[in-house]
């Protein structure tokens, strides 16, 4: 039985929506400067390390498979 973190890191992510690490990180700095993104889910830092919240990647990946 394999337990899932509470927090996804940008590698979680990209693996989650089959894209790379790369987009992942520039919709984030595009988000974060107000610049069009697609990615709709604020990453919260630990440190300096962006962690995204499981339960709102979740309901994004949701969201754009209805």
């Amino acid at each position: 039985m394999q337990i899932e973190p509470d927090f996804y890191t940008d590698k979680d992510v990209a693996r989650k929506l089959n894209l790379s690490t790369s987009w992942v990180r520039v919709q984030r700095h595009k988000r974060a400067k107000g610049l069009p993104h697609t990615l709709n889910v604020d990453a919260r830092y630990i440190g300096t390390c962006p962690r995204y919240v499981r339960g709102e990647i979740e309901a994004f990946v949701a969201a754009i498979a209805a």
